[in-house]
């Protein structure tokens, strides 16, 4: 484990008339990026590149200046802290990483999923840089020998007391005193246990994408949990957001094109958003992330295969907010980098980050007869980068 570099980064953030200037459809076809697939990125903004691929999940601080990215792609996997008040980014490679990342309150610490090496990461994130602090291990293995628990989302609770682990192979949830670094013990919580939120009540949500449920859970005071009921989330649920005063759980199903939204307080099913492509097949728009406006009315969704994020402009019933729209309406989409795969709001804006990022350039050096180029950018999994841009989100209903 060693941080493998230190850059200073430039987060753009555009107002909308002036992001045409990142794509916006006034280049021809030849100007744009094509990839492998024959479509074309027009991304509405310029982005910045991330230190590797497959951007899986990201933490803001409450005040929005730290954010926490988690890199799950091939090569180097780790985590990438962005210093937004500096400007300064600093990547810490890990064995393994997958999905989870959560930061403290203040942004001062830093918890992110091993994988498969069955461990959770923490840093101390000070000024100079992240330091390795501990390792939450869920269970102990060999050097070589493949994870059993794998640990996927990774919450805090409210008080900062206890962490959450969604492990995705041990279809369970175990819990960690952040204290002591101790293990409190591990429930079920459904077949393939993938994402966590946890809401102001300090209710635990686990997501199982094995399955069509979501799981609710209580807290004791000792850290343990109290299975309270469990919802339906729809075919593979994976991606949740919660709504402010926790009374509307949103819940991704990737392989439907379809988002559930949940009452949480009497169990039900209130709405199904359908994010399928417009004149297209009724699957295949991929939804993987979701983000919710600052005042709850709309509803953000990466589109992965769409290489777009698509705003709904959300009902009463389905917000729970006074005054909010008469219906659910999927109001438009922005283009973005391609394969978006992790969304956060950030006070007026919205960041977005994309798994592959730019389109691949040819690899001559890669798999001719007696010649193999050393370069790993050769490789076609080799030149996929994440990438992330920051877009200012909508008024007055409006798509971004």
């Amino acid at each position: 484990m060693r941080t493998t570099f230190t850059r200073p980064l430039v987060i753009a953030v555009l107002a909308l008339a002036a992001c045409r200037g990142g794509g916006g459809n006034t280049a021809s076809p030849a100007d744009r990026e094509r990839l492998s697939t024959g479509r074309y990125l027009d991304p509405v903004a310029p982005s910045t590149r991330l230190a590797s691929s497959f951007p899986l999940g990201v933490a803001t601080s409450r005040d929005g200046k730290r954010v926490a990215i988690l890199l799950s792609g091939y090569g180097k996997q780790g985590v990438e802290l962005i210093d937004r008040a500096t400007g300064s980014s600093n990547f810490v490679e890990q064995r393994a990483a997958f999905v989870g990342v959560a930061l403290s309150p203040d942004g001062s610490r830093v918890y992110a999923s091993g994988g498969n090496q069955d461990v959770v990461y923490v840093y101390d994130w000070a000024a100079t840089g992240a330091t390795l602090r501990d390792s939450l291990v869920l269970t102990h293995k060999a050097p070589r020998a493949s994870g059993t628990r794998y640990p996927a989302g990774v919450a805090l609770s409210t008080d900062g007391r206890w962490l959450y682990v969604a492990e995705n192979l041990a279809d369970s949830v175990a819990v960690f005193d952040v204290g002591s670094g101790a293990l409190v013990g591990r429930w079920p919580a459904g077949r393939y246990a993938y994402g966590i939120v946890v809401g102001p009540d300090g209710a635990v949500y686990v997501s199982a994408w094995g399955a069509r449920t979501v799981a609710v859970f209580d807290p004791a005071s000792n850290g343990s949990l109290v299975a309270r009921r469990t919802l339906d989330g729809g075919r593979h649920p994976s991606a949740m957001a919660l709504s402010g005063d926790g009374s509307r759980l949103f819940v991704a199903s990737s392989s439907t094109d379809r988002v559930t939204v949940l009452d949480t307080r009497k169990g039900e099913v209130v709405a199904t958003l359908s994010d399928t492509p417009r004149g297209g097949p009724g699957e295949g728009s991929t939804p993987d992330a979701l983000a919710l406006s600052s005042d709850g009315t709309r509803l953000y969704v990466a589109e992965a295969d769409n290489n777009a994020v698509a705003t709904f402009l959300l009902s009463q019933r389905t917000s729970a907010v006074e005054g909010g729209a008469l219906r659910d309406t999927l109001v438009g989409r922005t283009p973005v980098d391609w394969y978006p795969t992790g969304l956060a709001t950030l006070g007026d804006s919205l960041l977005v980050l994309s798994a592959k990022g730019y389109a691949p350039t040819a690899n001559p050096g890669e798999g001719q007869p007696g010649h193999r180029d050393a370069s790993p950018n050769q490789y076609t999994l080799g030149q996929l980068q994440g990438t992330m841009l920051t877009i200012p989100q909508p008024r007055d209903g409006a798509a971004l």
